[in-house]
């Protein structure tokens, strides 16, 4: 019973681990270190440019590039070593200062973000004050250079939907130190003509005539569904397109016009 007590009673001292469990510590990252029932061994370090940090007892202790487990396990095996029978040591990062993503586009307050351990996108976004009302309906992700040989070739940025974000379908993009997020201001095309709810709307990318006259509330009363014209911008010159089909492609900017049918 006494056994079951005193487990309990350090359970509750050394608390759930965090959710940052995975996070690579880095150089001026500081670390909240506990030692049970040792309070001249609990402080605050901060982790100096050469990756280590001093500890009473045991001297300089590596951090760069564990996470806060990994130099647990190592604080703890080393102050067994001659210095207390069983130390029970935890280790949290209390501040991150050495990673960082950049968000950059429409948010309120663009800029560097500290990577707090596996921080999904939407925390990145929430950090940087959340995207405008203008903002489009996705991002993209440009991923930070690495010296692999597999990384000679520039790789292209990945575009993530805004709504797959929001629904939790992205929780799998992992954020890496130097990636930067950008949100572009949303793009807009038009809808005109015969249509319930006529007026501009937003390019979500991927829109066909027939989504887009969808979007506008569809075909009003008099409509023809089968006589779309779209004006286009085309090398800085207005082009009317006829004959449009519905599974024609809608760009950015287009003016798409549902006609009268004949009767």
């Amino acid at each position: 019973m006494v056994f079951l007590i005193l487990a309990a009673a350090l359970s509750l001292a050394q608390g759930p681990r965090p959710p940052n469990a995975e996070y690579t510590v880095g150089v001026q990252d500081r670390l909240a270190i506990t030692v049970f029932g040792e309070s001249d061994l609990t402080r605050v370090v901060t982790v100096d440019s050469d990756g280590t940090f001093d500890f009473p007892l045991i001297g300089r202790v590596k951090a760069v590039g564990l996470t806060a487990r990994g130099i647990e396990q190592d604080v703890t095996s080393r102050l067994k070593n001659g210095y207390l029978v069983n130390p029970q040591v935890t280790i949290e990062v209390e501040a991150y200062r050495s990673q960082v993503v950049y968000v950059t586009g429409q948010v309120r307050t663009p800029g560097a973000v500290p990577l707090t351990g596996a921080m999904s996108v939407m925390e990145a976004l929430a950090r940087a004050g959340s995207p405008l009302p203008d903002a489009g309906p996705f991002i993209f992700i440009n991923r930070r250079p690495t010296s692999s040989p597999e990384a000679a070739s520039p790789v292209a940025p990945e575009r993530v939907r805004m709504e797959e974000l929001q629904s939790g379908r992205a929780q799998h993009i992992a954020l890496n130190d130097g990636d930067t997020l950008f949100v572009p201001k949303a793009e807009t095309f038009f809808v005109t003509g015969y249509v319930k709810n006529p007026g501009p709307l937003v390019f979500d990318g991927d829109v066909t005539v027939a989504k887009a006259i969808s979007m506008a509330g569809g075909v009003a009363e008099r409509g023809s569904r089968n006589r779309v014209r779209i004006t286009r911008i085309v090398d800085g010159k207005q082009v009317v397109l006829k004959n449009v089909k519905l599974e024609d492609t809608v760009h950015p900017g287009d003016a798409v016009e549902v006609l009268p049918r004949f009767f």
